[in-house]
């Protein structure tokens, strides 16, 4: 893996809201610092962190022995002007390829002072600064923003505290913040270019900001149904099981009836003669 290469988390805008709510600003406030310092994202194309080597600080990082040759070998200059006058910054533009050989030729000289002496990540902040962000050293800091804007943002969070900027940030007073963030001598530049920032945001992206949020990019909680609106129709129940059919008996085999028995034959009733032979017997008595 390349320096400056990590997990590269990024931060979305319920980050930036809660932080603010916190710090008792606008939003746009604070991302209008991380617009002008980085464009509002930490990390070049290639996947490596956004940094900023500066020669004068290199110089001051330096203990005092080694800060001549650094002098001559073109990696230390006494001052912001002097860096500004080498032609430092013009150089630095052409991408993260002439920064981070630069800041690699640092590290050769004096790992310590070099990671000092680079401003990183999405809010440009300045390695020595590692403690009042909450890091022993700044090669730490280094490499936990390359992992994650979210530490980044708690780092961001703990220079604005400590370094008092929270009323500066409540009135929207870039000219402190440039004066403190940025160390001075830009002129209010930077704060003119923030203010320009802040303006733009408050207008477009946090226009609608406490009330509305969450904003762009966080799905917002969806109203309730108006009263007045014909309540849904109730979903049909579901259909009852019904036990299946007991299926048709099979027809019986038929049974053979017997035929009605044939009637007794009845004798005829007797004649006159049989009647008279009758009559004459039984008048002999016999």
């Amino acid at each position: 893996m390349m320096l400056g290469q990590g997990r590269a988390q990024a931060i979305g805008n319920d980050d930036m809201a809660a932080l603010a709510s916190k710090l008792g600003c606008h939003p746009a406030t604070l991302e209008a610092i991380a617009e002008v310092e980085s464009g509002g994202f930490g990390w070049f194309p290639d996947g490596r962190i956004k940094i900023l080597p500066e020669p004068h600080k290199f110089h001051s990082a330096l203990p005092v022995s080694r800060r001549a040759q650094a002098l001559r070998l073109g990696l230390a200059t006494k001052s912001y002007a002097a860096t500004r006058a080498s032609g430092h910054y013009r150089r630095m533009t052409n991408g993260p390829g002439p920064r981070y050989a630069l800041l690699q030729r640092m590290i050769d000289y004096d790992a310590d002072a070099a990671f000092e002496a680079i401003s990183i990540g999405k809010f440009q902040i300045m390695g020595f600064n590692h403690e009042t962000c909450g890091f022993p050293s700044a090669r730490a800091m280094f490499d936990a923003f390359t992992d994650s804007e979210v530490r980044q943002l708690h780092a961001f969070s703990n220079f604005l505290v400590k370094n008092g900027l929270r009323p500066a940030l409540a009135r929207a007073d870039f000219d402190t913040v440039e004066e403190v963030y940025n160390g001075g001598g830009l002129n209010g530049v930077y704060a003119a270019r923030m203010r320009a920032e802040a303006a733009a945001l408050r207008k477009g992206k946090w226009a609608n900001w406490p009330n509305d949020w969450p904003g762009k990019g966080v799905a917002a909680v969806q109203p309730p149904p108006s009263e007045t609106a014909a309540p849904p129709l109730p979903s049909p129940p579901a259909p009852e099981k019904v036990a299946p059919a007991p299926a048709a008996p099979l027809p019986a085999a038929p049974v053979a009836v017997p035929p009605p028995p044939e009637p007794e034959p009845v004798p005829a009733a007797p004649g006159f003669f049989a009647r008279l032979v009758a009559a004459f017997r039984r008048a002999l008595g016999g």
